[in-house]
């Protein structure tokens, strides 16, 4: 049997012990820092290209056509029957259309004989395939002189004295066209004679002359000088002497 004594002395100890434990502060929490949030380079983005767009396509009519509606038809350096006649497109000949006039009443066509070349060939002539609703507009050329040709007749009289020389010369156009042109004598006597001018109302060829120049016996050279619509010359040398009579 236990003695009775043992059972206060456990409640005593027991009672010694909870005292003590509650003057015991309980740990404190450790902190904990945070740890810095990891970085991070931020690429700086490349804007993306527009893309252009694209032209819309349009179509391109095809070059309209012309050929002669009977025989021939002949083709001009102009538009108009004052202008020379430079090719001709055959029967059964077909050529493109690249331009007309002003009043559509002649067309600009490839020479059908001279691929590299162009000429133009009246609207009433030829029958036409294509759109011609198109076609630019080409101005008219400019006429020129084309070929030149001179001669001198001397009226001999005697030496000693002036013999008058007439001066000759053939001039051609492709066109319509006012022509410059002067005479020029060098040799054993010189004179220019003033500018003149001859009108030509259609392609061709017209005689000019001029009997201004007289002169003694000797040796000269007429030259004939066009200065408009563009420069072109030509020469002839003549002599002025006594006649000689047969034997």
């Amino acid at each position: 049997m236990k003695p009775q004594w043992t059972l206060p002395l456990l409640a005593l100890i027991l009672a010694a012990l909870a005292c003590n434990w509650s003057d015991v502060a309980p740990p404190a929490a450790p902190v904990i820092e945070p740890s810095p949030l990891p970085t991070f380079a931020i690429s700086t983005l490349t804007p993306v290209p527009t893309e252009t767009p694209l032209p819309t396509p349009t179509s391109t009519p095809d070059a309209p056509l012309a050929w002669p509606k009977e025989l021939g038809a002949n083709c001009r350096y102009g538009p108009g029957e004052s202008w020379e006649v430079v090719s001709s497109i055959p029967p059964g000949t077909t050529t493109t259309i690249t331009g007309k006039n002003v009043n559509f009443s002649w067309w600009y066509v490839r020479d059908p004989l001279n691929p590299d070349s162009f000429c133009w060939v009246a609207s009433n002539v030829v029958e036409t395939a294509g759109s011609l609703n198109f076609l630019p507009i080409v101005d008219p050329p400019d006429a020129a002189v084309t070929n030149v040709s001179v001669d001198a007749q001397v009226d001999f009289n005697a030496c000693g004295t002036q013999n008058p020389v007439m001066f000759n010369a053939a001039l051609t156009t492709n066109g319509p066209t006012r022509v410059t042109y002067l005479w020029e004598v060098n040799g054993d006597a010189q004179q220019t004679i003033p500018d003149e001018t001859f009108q030509f109302s259609q392609a061709g060829t017209q005689k000019v002359t001029s009997d201004a120049f007289s002169a003694d016996c000797g040796e000269y050279t007429v030259t004939l000088r066009v200065t408009s619509p563009n420069e072109t010359t030509v020469q002839k040398a003549f002599t002025i002497q006594a006649k000689i009579s047969p034997p």
